[in-house]
């Protein structure tokens, strides 16, 4: 029978610094940008509109919030 698994025992922080691919991070920057160029590696990466218009509407409604309940 195995021993006790501890997080110092396993390997997922070096597997995962290994597979820049991966990650929550990642997946939210492929969401929220428009896919990168193949031939362009270094070109950046613009935002999608749909991710702006949502950022907007997240702020919009976060200042809404402060205001009605703080500034009054």
């Amino acid at each position: 029978m195995m021993g006790r698994i501890t997080p110092n025992g396993t390997h997922l922080k070096d597997y995962f610094k290994q597979r820049p691919d991966i990650g929550f991070w990642k997946a939210v920057l492929n969401m929220a940008l428009y896919p990168p160029k193949p031939f362009q590696p270094e070109a950046r990466r613009l935002p999608r509109p749909g991710f702006l218009f949502g950022a907007g509407l997240l702020a919009f409604a976060i200042g809404w919030f402060a205001y009605f309940n703080f500034a009054r």
